[in-house]
């Protein structure tokens, strides 16, 4: 398998042997050569995908959708282990995927597709803090859409209402008026209703999952998403909340 493409490209035997081998040493399957590929794992058999096509020295390397057939514990180590031996040979890799926390792994830059026209490219933080439109602000991770309203411009920030709530955002252009401002869904603290001078809202669903509290909430400015690591509070369905936002993870989009 390995050996494929260096045949088709008439090498002799000899360096065939050695540079495939070569291979399987770069993606830790030393010793693997011999084996069937049932009787490889999931994660060996990508390994050896990768190895065949390093073997022909390429300038750029391309992966399609290269994760799709694994379960989620193996993406992640199989996306660190792609990460780690593009760094270590500072190949140029163009990786395509449609799963976004992939995408944020992997990337030094990403360029986010909309019906084949790029929208926002970047690095990372860049796509995932500081969305040019809806889409990306959507795609680049969870985000919770919702209107606001721009009080006044202070410098690069805007001071914003975003249903009652005040804010101090960077204004990216904006000046005045409705906008849209993407939350993401970890930035969202829940606390006792009547607690403070949050958004009031109420607890539709709550879904345990370990390290981690997703609830959906009612509030009056729209359906939340809301990711709480703290776990501390712990609502249950049909309680009364009181919504506060943290300082990052909130910003206005420019193209709405």
């Amino acid at each position: 398998n390995v050996s494929y493409g260096l045949t088709m490209s008439r090498l002799s035997k000899a360096e065939v042997s050695e540079k495939a081998l070569e291979g399987l040493e770069l993606v830790s399957l030393s010793g693997f050569g011999e084996r069937l590929p049932s009787e490889l794992s999931g994660g060996q058999q990508q390994r050896v995908a990768v190895a065949r096509a390093l073997v022909l020295e390429p300038e750029v390397l391309l992966f399609d959708e290269p994760l799709s057939n694994l379960d989620a514990k193996l993406r992640r180590r199989v996306r660190e282990e792609i990460r780690e031996l593009q760094q270590k040979l500072e190949l140029t890799t163009v990786y395509v995927t449609h799963d976004q926390e992939e995408a944020l792994a992997v990337s030094d830059r990403i360029f986010v597709m909309n019906e084949a026209v790029i929208d926002q490219e970047g690095t990372p933080r860049q796509l995932y803090e500081e969305p040019v439109n809806l889409f990306v602000a959507d795609f680049i991770g969870d985000a919770n859409i919702v209107k606001a309203q721009i009080l006044k411009i202070d410098g690069i920030n805007a001071d914003v209402d975003i249903g009652g709530i005040r804010a101090n955002l960077p204004h990216r252009g904006l000046v005045s008026g409705e906008v849209s401002v993407a939350i993401r869904p970890q930035s969202i603290c829940l606390s006792q209703s009547g607690n403070g001078n949050g958004i009031p809202g109420t607890i539709l669903k709550a879904i345990y999952l370990g390290d981690h509290i997703e609830y959906t909430v009612d509030s009056t400015i729209g359906e939340l998403f809301v990711i709480d690591y703290q776990m501390e509070s712990k609502p249950s369905s049909g309680a009364a909340v009181s919504i506060t936002l943290r300082n990052q993870g909130v910003s206005l989009i420019p193209e709405s």
